[in-house]
């Protein structure tokens, strides 16, 4: 993590990981196409496990369902085990979304990142992508019990990097992230990634984006 070079609060933006910063369907389907190749299972089982493994659930749960769903023999607890060894090494964060972050910094915002999931493996995406470079902490939620759109994995966050919770929720859950930062009282964007779906009951964003980088120059203007 990067070392504090100033004393006066700065703006607070908090992050999502998987599918905000690093592109985590994309790595899903790499990980179910390899799984399936080695277990000879169809294409359609394929389809299967990425659409599970793309679903915003406790991926302990999720194997567990596929282990009965696709009859295999495997111990899901290994399973886990294996896609989270796999699933670091799979992802990426783009330049521009990087570019975003460092815009960020030389404006004189805190950074942090807010990951619902299992700290081995959402810790070892943030140093392996180079994230861990450019934030100035995170909090994964296995490691406080708390989830979100759960009020104190924002409040822990904020913790961890000395700043009040008051700034920017960004991620492209609308209920983890949008209706989370809303309820923890921060301003919220929500990324899309191409697809603005809503539905009447869904929280409503301070803005909405289709990526990072239009996300921060949006707030950096605000």
């Amino acid at each position: 993590m990067l070392a504090r070079t100033y004393t006066a609060p700065a703006p607070l933006a908090i992050f999502d990981l998987d599918g905000t910063l690093v592109d985590q369907a994309a790595a899903a389907k790499t990980c179910a196409e390899r799984f399936a190749a080695e277990c000879q299972l169809s294409a359609s089982d394929a389809d299967v496990i990425t659409d599970a493994l793309t679903s915003r659930r406790p991926k302990g749960e999720v194997f567990a369902e596929l282990v009965t769903r696709l009859e295999l023999s495997d111990d899901p607890s290994d399973l886990w085990a294996t896609y989270r060894e796999q699933m670091p090494t799979l992802v990426h964060c783009d330049e521009s979304t990087k570019d975003a972050l460092e815009r960020m910094r030389t404006s004189g915002w805190t950074i942090g990142i807010a990951t619902n999931g299992e700290a081995d493996n959402q810790v070892a995406k943030i140093r392996n992508t180079g994230l861990s470079q450019l934030v100035d902490g995170w909090v994964v939620s296995s490691e406080i019990g708390i989830r979100k759109p759960g009020l104190g994995i924002f409040q822990a966050l904020a913790a961890q990097v000395q700043h009040p919770l008051n700034g920017w929720m960004i991620g492209d859950s609308l209920e983890h992230d949008v209706r989370g930062g809303t309820n923890a009282g921060l301003k919220t964007a929500w990324i899309t990634n191409g697809t603005e779906s809503r539905k009447s009951h869904d929280p409503t964003p301070t803005l909405i984006a289709p990526n990072v980088a239009v996300a921060v120059d949006r707030i950096l203007v605000q």
